[in-house]
């Protein structure tokens, strides 16, 4: 037994040995529920009728609470069980003759009771337990108030336990009993932290308890013996170990214990408290009481009354204002609403609806009720959820919207009303289920009577089906079946609106010979004509300078184009989604690495706000394919596998599962993974025309010269195919002609080789300039190559591009050395191995480190301290700590743990010799600098 009971037991028997002496006395023990109150009475009872004493012991019921004399029958009837025989003591008639039913009897009646009762006393000392008298029947209370009174110098003992967390009968008689001279009360403590650790000690027997395990069960459970007891067999049961990383699950389990608690108390109130409670369910975890009021007509202040007697019984917590109620917690709060039977549940939901509506509620808060109500054939309850819809839309919540069109499509509605809210939902979804927004948006199209309204649904099809992939070829030139099926006349009509100018951006991109025949007539714009206001037309800078970047125009025009785009506010639609992937690519393929990672940082960013899942995906992708371009691949490999993993297990998103993996495979590829990355993309179908580039480069290295070409030259056609020219998306000719130079034709390999040259000269980004020098260097031969490869060298060093710069100076560095010029081997070549190492291609750095041997040079050691040794890791760490972020902020935007953020810091603290955060500005220095 625990020291607290112990104690309350002392004094018990105490007051027992005082009784035997005669003078008679009663205590009220006090207690709330899970205090092992019952418990405490039956040692009482054993221990005195060890001393002698006789005990009358019984416990109360809520069935006795509406029974006259109830309690009072059973202690007669427990009096004759303890004389042993069937025959009544002496002064028992007066209840003989009473019937059930009888109301209240007068004092004449007491005191025949009582000198019954006394009689019986007087013969042995007696001890009366009673428990639970929140139950016992009112005249029974009286009853004993009387025998209270009367104790005078009997040897008696009367014992009542009252659980003050239950509501009972009649509080003012109970509360008069305290006020008797004769009656002392005694409230049973919780137990203490120690007597908490003896207790959590004993479940875990030999296995140790961290201090806050147990700190943990003593905050979730008040000390109380019973919750504490269920608590442990609850988290023994599911094998949680007593350690301080589980405080957060003691929290859950312990709100659980409680709730149920509080749920199963709620059941033995009266029937107007169980009501409130559960319009308070309905209502939300807290709120204004009087709405509670309203919506059960009651008046005054008598729904204060309720709400406190509910905190008194422990389903409401007090607030500090009987104006609010809210529940004790959370959980407690969905149990009551669930148990609640489904047709009235429904039925105060839309009592609630319209209610809340009348006294001007939020409009979500209006519409949260009706999701959970009937509103078949209810005009007003889906025009309010298709506002609300609206409104989550703008509001950029594309699934809030979701939630409320398909609770207005659960039922039966004309068509026109149909196809507004499908329009409303497929909008909403082309944001995180793309292929489920094309099937609600065609659907859509057929229904809408008003061409203006069915082309806008045409239009919003167009950018789901756009989307749909999630390829830079699908964003910049469109599929064929983007446009089909349309309707001449609807688009004949439109003004110069907003809509003219969406449609425009999606014609623009789609080659002439894929465009429908309806679109022929539609004149593409001339870019200076757009001015880059509204949103529409920002849609169509983009997309066309996505149609100049594919067609491999200087990309000054396209850039410029690209910063009017991403000028102003832009909502959070599709046409907005659309635009982002536009410019991110056009961004990535002029080099513009920098801005095109802050904008597929932003993009990330907001679909984490509206919980979109499709733009993550995308969003991982784009920073994944940068990571690469800028010789990050640890940083790539995180990304593409986190995109992957949405993929495969969300199936919203399953459309984009091939250029997931795509960006897998790119990433494991030049880590040096050839077959891995050639498996990943063989077992798929309808690849990308980039993907397809991808498997060939990474058969050319693994030696399948045959294959590759197949799939470059493959790759060649499609893209020519979408007037897609511009070796920054592939460079499937550099390594078409590689392979043909393996297989010994010359000719055609210098041929691709140049055609690569001429189309990224054109285009102007030094990287993919470089990148096409260093496929002639090698396809070349002599003082031609050596010509490439030094130009190659030199334009890769004005750009972030790592990786690349490590494989011209490593090819750079392979040819001097044929060419005997060792010296200038061995630089090139321990400059490109030690790149190749910071981007994290190991296969490159041994090639480099066994070209250099050969050359005569020698493997310098790893630096162990300094900006140099920092790994991609270290160094990206620590640049986002320089400028102020949190670890928390960081382990965000890595994907990471906060713990993984402290352990890097504390290595790159070491390294750089600084003594922490502050610090690190300064000694990154021009690093920081750099990548600013």
């Amino acid at each position: 037994m625990q020291p607290e009971r112990v104690s309350e037991l002392a004094d018990l028997l105490s007051r027992a040995r005082s009784a035997r002496a005669g003078m008679g006395n009663a205590v009220l023990v006090r207690s709330v529920s899970g205090m092992h109150c019952s418990a405490l009475l039956g040692e009482v009872a054993e221990r005195v009728r060890r001393l002698g004493s006789v005990i009358l012991s019984l416990s109360c019921s809520p069935s006795d609470a509406h029974r006259q004399f109830a309690v009072v029958r059973r202690l007669r009837a427990a009096s004759f069980k303890v004389a042993g025989r069937d025959e009544s003591i002496e002064g028992e008639e007066p209840l003989s003759g009473i019937p059930e039913g009888t109301g209240p009897f007068d004092h004449q009646l007491f005191e025949a009771l009582w000198e019954g009762f006394t009689q019986g006393a007087r013969r042995h000392p007696l001890v009366v337990i009673v428990d639970h008298i929140q139950w016992m029947d009112e005249t029974s209370l009286r009853c004993f108030g009387f025998l209270m009174r009367h104790l005078n110098n009997l040897p008696v003992l009367l014992i009542l336990a009252y659980r003050t967390d239950e509501t009972p009968v009649d509080r003012t008689l109970i509360d008069d009993m305290t006020k008797c001279d004769r009656c002392q009360s005694l409230t049973l403590s919780p137990l203490s932290s120690h007597s908490v650790r003896d207790v959590v000690e004993t479940a875990y027997s030999g296995q140790g308890c961290d201090d806050e395990f147990v700190q943990a069960c003593a905050d979730a459970t008040h000390g109380h013996p019973s919750r504490l007891e269920k608590l442990l067999a609850s988290l023994t049961a599911e094998f949680v170990p007593p350690r301080a990383s589980q405080v957060e699950r003691v929290r859950r389990c312990g709100e659980r214990l409680q709730a149920e608690a509080a749920a199963d108390r709620l059941l033995r109130q009266p029937a107007n408290l169980q009501e409130v409670a559960e319009v308070a369910a309905v209502l939300g975890e807290e709120g204004d009481c009087a709405v509670i009021a309203d919506m059960l007509n009651l008046y005054g202040d008598t729904i204060w009354g309720l709400t406190a007697e509910l905190t008194r019984v422990g389903v409401f917590r007090a607030t500090g204002t009987p104006e609010l109620y809210r529940f004790s917690n959370a959980e407690l709060r969905k149990l009551i609403h669930r148990d609640m039977p489904a047709d009235a549940r429904r039925a105060l939901h839309m009592r609630a609806a319209r209610r809340l509506n009348d006294l001007g509620a939020p409009l979500p808060q209006v519409a949260e009720h009706l999701l959970q109500a009937d509103v078949a054939e209810d005009a007003w309850a889906c025009g309010v959820l298709k506002n609300a819809a609206d409104d989550a839309l703008k509001a950029g919540d594309p699934k809030t919207c979701a939630e409320y069109a398909w609770r207005v499509l659960r039922d039966w509605i004309p068509e026109e009303e149909r196809a507004e809210v499908l329009w409303l939902l497929g909008r909403a979804e082309v944001l995180f289920a793309p292929a489920a927004a094309d099937r609600h948006l065609d659907e859509a199209v057929r229904l809408f009577s008003d061409p203006e309204r069915q082309a806008a649904a045409i239009v919003e099809r167009a950018y789901a089906r756009v989307l749909r992939q999630g390829s830079a070829e699908s964003a910049l030139r469109p599929p064929r079946t983007v446009l089909a099926h349309v309707d001449e006349k609807a688009f004949a009509e439109l003004a110069d609106t907003e809509l003219s100018l969406s449609l425009q951006s999606l014609t623009s991109t789609v080659p002439a010979e894929g465009r429908a025949p309806a679109l022929d007539a539609l004149d593409r714009p001339a870019p200076s004509h757009t001015l880059g206001v509204t949103p529409g037309e920002r849609g169509l800078l983009a997309a066309i300078a996505g149609d100049l970047a594919c067609k491999s125009e200087p990309r000054d025009v396209p850039l410029e184009l690209v910063q009017r785009a991403l000028a102003g506010e832009r909502p959070a639609d599709s046409a907005s989604m659309v635009l982002l992937l536009r410019c991110i690519t056009v961004l990535t393929w002029a080099g513009h690495l920098r801005e095109a990672q802050r904008w597929a940082d932003h993009m990330l960013t907001r679909a984490l706000d509206q919980d979109a899942l499709f733009p993550r995906v995308i969003a991982h992708c784009r920073r994944a394919e940068i990571a690469v371009r800028m010789g990050d691949l640890p940083l790539a490999l995180t990304e593409a596998e986190w995109a992957l993993t949405l993929t495969t297990a969300h199936h919203e998103v399953k459309s984009c599962h091939a250029v997931a993996v795509t960006e897998v495979a790119r990433v494991r590829g030049a880590m040096g993974h050839y077959e891995e990355s050639v498996g990943l993309l063989q077992g798929l179908h309808d690849l990308p025309a980039s993907a397809l580039g991808i498997r060939g480069v990474f058969r050319l290295h693994s030696g399948d010269l045959r294959g590759a070409l197949a799939d470059l030259m493959e790759c060649g056609h499609r893209l020519e195919a979408l007037e897609i020219v511009n070796p920054a998306l592939s460079a499937w000719r550099s390594f078409a002609a590689l392979a043909w130079k393996r297989l010994g034709n010359d000719a055609e390999a210098r041929r691709l080789a140049e055609t690569e040259v001429e189309l990224a000269r054109r285009w102007g980004n030094p990287a993919v300039i470089g990148q096409s020098l260093r496929s002639l260097g090698e396809v070349s031969s002599g003082a031609a190559a050596e010509r490439a490869l030094t130009e190659s060298v030199c334009l890769l060093e004005q750009t972030d591009a790592r990786l690349q710069l490590a494989l011209s100076l490593v090819a750079a560095g392979q040819a001097q050395g044929r060419n005997g010029s060792l010296a200038h081997a061995r630089q090139a070549l321990h400059r490109g191995m030690l790149l190749a190492e910071e981007s994290g291609a190991q296969w490159l750095t041994a090639e480099a480190h066994k070209s250099l041997l050969a050359s005569g040079g020698r493997l310098r050691r790893t630096p162990v301290s300094g900006l140099p040794a920092l790994t991609p890791a270290e160094r990206r760490i620590a640049i986002h700590a320089a400028r102020g972020r949190t670890n928390k902020s960081i382990a965000d935007l890595l994907h990471i743990t906060p713990r993984t953020v402290e352990v890097h810091l504390t290595h790159i603290y070491s390294k750089l010799s600084i003594p922490g955060r502050d610090a690190l500005p300064n000694a990154l220095g021009a690093v920081l600098r750099h990548e600013c």
